[in-house]
């Protein structure tokens, strides 16, 4: 890995390596010595950005969460117009999953699981996505169910106990837009 030039650069530096360690080794085994190594760095030099392996793994909740933001902006263009694109790119967010993403929201979660404190950026994130959701329009109770359906389904495939068949979860996907579909045009 290259050494930063930049104060903003280092965190990333530090993320990315962190993000390759739990990747290889687990959160719940990542240690800093290992992250800093593998990031090029002291670990005194890791210490004065991420003073704890709490405060590591909270930037690395914080750094996910962005992720999810940022792929739901960027699945907008996936869907027309209306009061249910937002809904739409969420639950699309949520269930694209590839296998780099599922491991990283598994390891995360696991290790989050002695110190809930950990998952306050899960937590504001989920507040900003459920505000939004409100102000988008649409009857909130419903879209909130088929947020926390495709939620739902996202923990279950992530624990590895969903029983469907990928014809199964793509047709319950499908399911969830066409509710989303019927909430707009409001024929619910």
């Amino acid at each position: 890995m290259k050494h930063p030039d930049s104060k903003g650069n280092c965190k990333d530096l530090i993320l990315d390596a962190a993000e390759f360690v739990v990747m290889e080794v687990g959160a719940a085994h990542m240690s800093l010595d290992v992250v800093a190594k593998k990031a090029g760095i002291s670990k005194g030099g890791l210490l004065y950005h991420f003073p704890g392996k709490a405060d590591l793994l909270k930037a690395m909740l914080n750094r996910m969460v962005k992720e999810f933001f940022q792929e739901r902006e960027n699945n907008l263009k996936n869907f027309p117009e209306g009061k249910g694109r937002f809904l739409k790119a969420g639950v699309a967010s949520v269930l694209d999953c590839n296998a780099r993403k599922e491991r990283m929201r598994l390891s995360l979660l696991v290790a989050t699981a002695e110190a809930l404190d950990l998952l306050d950026p899960v937590r504001q994130g989920y507040k900003d996505y459920f505000d939004q959701l409100q102000a988008s329009g649409l009857p909130f109770e419903r879209a909130a169910v088929v947020a926390l359906a495709s939620d739902g389904l996202m923990f279950n495939e992530l624990f590895k106990i969903a029983p469907f068949t990928s014809v199964q979860r793509k047709r319950i996907k499908n399911e969830m837009i066409k509710m989303i579909d019927e909430m707009e045009s409001g024929k619910e």
